[in-house]
């Protein structure tokens, strides 16, 4: 009796490792497909469209004074790209506004940059590749995740056989003494 259990206990733990690992596995995917079908590729200064959405790449010195107006330091900025005559650029950056966790509305904010403060201009494009990927991981992690499932269903497995006789009567009356007495009531 003793070893089953211990069999059963080495069982679940097993179990739980391949459940760990896939969850692991599961997040991991979904980290990369929040990425997967898309990439952003280097476009020249000069080709980009008026109001074009791309993320600008700018110095370290242009981040430090635009971090007033955008709130956080950051050295890429997504947004509309305007060119502004010859020598400037401005970039229509979204900004969300927020009311005890609710998005109450969205408005744009217009940060004007000089040409020598950009730094690369990337166009987000559609990434086949990295698409079909995703696709095929999502498939795979669905069925592994269904087989994972069927395991903690079914812990005895497949058996072709037929099933088990039930153990033997004297297996089935408890040892020990017991006392049985009848109360008569009125």
């Amino acid at each position: 009796m003793q070893f089953e259990t211990r069999r059963g206990d080495v069982r679940r733990r097993r179990v739980a490792r391949v459940i760990g690992r896939r969850s692991i596995a599961v997040l991991v995917a979904a980290g990369l497909a929040n990425s997967a079908c898309y990439r952003y590729v280097p476009i020249p200064l000069g080709t980009v469209a008026s109001k074009e959405e791309v993320r600008v790449r700018i110095t370290t010195d242009a981040a430090a004074r635009l971090s007033k107006e955008l709130g956080s330091f950051s050295t890429e900025i997504d947004g509309q790209f305007t060119p502004q005559g010859a020598d400037s650029v401005s970039v229509g950056v979204a900004i969300d506004r927020e009311y005890r966790g609710t998005t109450i509305g969205t408005t744009t904010q217009l940060l004007f940059l000089g040409r020598t403060e950009v730094v690369e201009v990337r166009k987000r494009e559609f990434s086949r590749g990295r698409t079909i990927l995703l696709s095929a991981g999502t498939v795979v992690g669905f069925g592994l995740l269904a087989a994972g499932i069927v395991q903690l269903t079914d812990p005895n497995g497949d058996s072709q056989g037929p099933p088990s006789p039930p153990p033997p009567v004297q297996a089935r009356i408890p040892t020990g003494y017991h006392v049985r007495m009848r109360i008569p009531f009125p």
